[in-house]
């Protein structure tokens, strides 16, 4: 008779815990979801400890941004199933998100021991090695993924990435085109094309990708950034030039912006701080102007310079500039 009791109790407590758990996900269905975490924290704290629970908690968190408790919900999963490479995945990404690349890697490569024919995990294995700097290791994973899967479009996104940064425009843009075959309505890889475009001068298919951009752009903001990328480009094809300069009094404080540059100070940040131009706070930048419309001796400056190059401390009737050439 006591064990029968003992049975009827332990079923009615499943049957609680089961109800906790389902009104939780009712409540998460509804968009209520701190709701929901509540309900399932409740439903865990009364011994609904599965790793289905857990998992599903831990969405939750990640969902509210909460990154600390999403990693531990994944971690107690982990303690009652090891085998979830799906867990370790998602743990390498909070820790890839929280700037941890030690942790995100460990996890990541304990998912591919589990898990070895993934391209998302090979791709996430690179994207971690891209974060810490470690160039060499993010191309050869990145490939991997895509030997593994060559539609892959988050490796050809972070190849492109890889690329930019290493100034191979070209095979940039070509894994960038890459991700807009498999993905025609991704913005991202329709700017960033355009972008690469008009760093190589390819100015006519810089304004094709730009408006296949602004086509699928829904934020304003964005909107207008890419419509004045635009505008950048028909100027560029016009023949005007882009500056922008650092303006103070004395050839001293010229000389003490100038050592910060050289330590790798950015321009616009110095601009904002040391010049007294209108333009400060846009980082000295010029905007477009054709030959004629400012100083003389300005132009003759920005176009003795190669793209990018600074110049030295220049004596105007206005003070000290530093110029630099933007296109």
């Amino acid at each position: 008779m006591i064990l029968f009791f003992a049975f009827v109790q332990s079923y009615a407590d499943q049957t609680d815990l089961v109800q906790l758990a389902q009104r939780a996900e009712e409540l998460a269905i509804q968009g209520h979801l701190a709701e929901a975490v509540a309900q399932y924290e409740r439903a865990l704290a009364a011994g609904a400890g599965s790793a289905r629970v857990l998992n599903r908690l831990a969405g939750l968190y990640l969902q509210t941004n909460q990154l600390e408790k999403g990693a531990m919900a994944l971690r107690r999963s982990l303690q009652e199933n090891p085998v979830q490479p799906q867990v370790c995945f998602e743990l390498a990404k909070v820790f890839q998100a929280a700037d941890q690349p030690d942790s995100a890697m460990r996890y990541a490569q304990q998912a591919l021991q589990m898990d070895p024919k993934s391209s998302a995990l090979f791709t996430l294995v690179g994207a971690v090695h891209l974060q810490a700097g470690h160039y060499p290791e993010a191309k050869a994973s990145f490939e991997q993924a895509l030997k593994l899967d060559a539609r892959n479009p988050e490796a050809h996104r972070f190849l492109g990435l890889y690329y930019t940064q290493r100034d191979s425009l070209s095979q940039a843009i070509g894994h960038f085109q890459e991700v807009a075959k498999i993905l025609p309505e991704d913005l991202e890889a329709h700017n960033n094309i355009a972008f690469l475009f008009a760093r190589e001068q390819r100015y006519t298919e810089a304004l094709t990708a730009y408006e296949r951009a602004e086509k699928l752009a829904r934020n304003p903001e964005l909107m207008l950034a890419i419509q004045r990328n635009k505008a950048g480009v028909k100027a560029m094809m016009a023949g005007k030039l882009r500056a922008r300069y650092i303006l103070v009094e004395t050839q001293v404080q010229a000389a003490e912006v100038l050592q910060k540059l050289k330590q790798g100070e950015e321009f616009a940040a110095l601009a904002a701080r040391y010049s007294k131009a209108d333009n400060a706070r846009d980082g000295g930048d010029t905007g477009f102007f054709d030959t004629g419309e400012l100083m003389d001796a300005f132009e003759k400056a920005v176009l003795q310079l190669e793209v990018g190059q600074t110049s030295e401390p220049l004596p105007l009737p206005i003070g000290v500039v530093i110029v630099q050439r933007l296109n």
